[in-house]
């Protein structure tokens, strides 16, 4: 009550102060993360890494941490002889961190530049389609793994802006997340070697060590996102709710969002992740709106069934499952398309137990598809 009351009458004086520490905190920490990143790297007289775009340490997004958990194992695994050096976007874009000019005195052609994954090439905010912009314009020769990418421009002048600098990367390897993705990196930047990639987050499935039995799943678990890319309303979602606890499934509602943020979680990443595979598994199915709600689920052994969102990222997304995992993944038409495959999905008799697909059958195959795009070793 009282933090409330603190809230509704004084924030007009705090929130300014607080947004102004927590800036000079920023600020001290991407210029501490631009100077001492340098100046280790120039120690190192061989090939390195230089992981750009990672994580801000206020995130809690699982599916987030996810792939940059992902990301890192894939890179200690495959270059476990080479120097990994982190940046966040914003030390890299901001002008007074002076990044490029540093980055430039010790830049090599042997070094390797590793982009984030996720949904970066686009307009919708953020500094990632700035970040990669900014890297390609200064160094456009650089041999460069964009790990998989959303692409979208609601701006015709900002998708023109990308596609000029992305034709520029001669040696890097574009990764599409989807379909859509892959068409408009083709029609945007022909010049740059693109391929159709699953988000790394999916080389979870089939590769964990949590076993469940058929009779201690319980439940259906609603895995919701609530910010712009939502399509169904809460009033059209509680309808969907309630037919199925009518049904006699008790429902547990929550997002990919997690108490504890990036910045703490880093330090004991896997034990994160386990913990979000875990809660999946608990269910005999889920119902998601948000790509990764279904990869966990799937990690875990519970089928899924997609609601659409605003974009394509999630329901074209799910192509990647099709002919894969298809008595596990299922995309609604609508809501009462959904009811309807979950009175499907319960009545089946399903094993919970999923195949490595997507670690076999691309991320164990990247390495040797990056070194041919982008001439890695000469």
């Amino acid at each position: 009550m009282i933090i409330h009351f603190i809230r509704k009458y004084f924030s007009r004086f705090y929130l300014p102060i607080t947004g102004r520490i927590h800036k000079l905190m920023d600020d001290y920490r991407w210029a501490k993360e631009v100077d001492q990143g340098i100046a280790t790297a120039t120690k190192y007289k061989e090939k390195r890494i230089f992981y750009l775009g990672i994580l801000p340490p206020a995130v809690s997004n699982i599916g987030d941490i996810g792939q940059y958990y992902c990301i890192k194992k894939w890179l200690e695994y495959n270059y476990p002889q080479i120097p990994i050096f982190e940046f966040e976007p914003d030390a890299v874009i901001i002008p007074k961190f002076n990044f490029i000019s540093k980055f430039r005195n010790i830049y090599r052609k042997t070094d390797i530049i590793v982009f984030q994954s996720g949904y970066g090439t686009q307009d919708l905010g953020g500094s990632h389609d700035a970040l990669h912009r900014i890297i390609i314009d200064n160094f456009p020769t650089a041999k460069i793994l964009m790990m998989p990418q959303t692409i979208f421009f609601k701006k015709r002048e900002n998708k023109l802006r990308t596609a000029i600098s992305y034709n520029k990367a001669i040696n890097m390897l574009f990764l599409a997340r989807d379909r859509v993705s892959l068409s408009m990196a083709k029609e945007m930047f022909p010049d740059v070697k693109s391929t159709a990639f699953p988000d790394i987050v999916t080389t979870l499935i089939g590769n964990n060590n949590i076993t469940n039995i058929l009779h201690t799943r319980q439940g259906v678990c609603l895995c919701r996102r609530n910010d712009g890319e939502k399509f169904y309303t809460e009033d059209q979602l509680q309808v969907l709710i309630r037919s199925i606890e009518e049904n006699g499934d008790k429902m547990d509602i929550f997002d990919t969002k997690i108490s504890t943020p990036f910045r703490k979680a880093k330090y004991d990443l896997k034990k994160y992740i386990d913990d979000e595979i875990k809660k999946f598994s608990h269910y005999k199915l889920t119902i998601t709106d948000r790509f990764h709600g279904t990869v966990f689920s799937l990690a875990a052994g519970t089928p899924v069934i997609i609601l659409r969102t605003t974009d394509h990222k999630v329901t074209v997304g799910a192509e990647w499952f099709s002919g894969v995992y298809d008595d596990y993944v299922y995309v609604a038409e609508s809501l009462e398309d959904a009811y309807n495959k979950y009175k499907e999905l319960i009545s089946k008799n399903l094993s919970y137990s999923l195949p490595s697909y997507f670690k076999e059958n691309y991320y164990d195959k990247l390495k040797s598809l990056f070194e041919q795009s982008s001439n890695i070793y000469k």
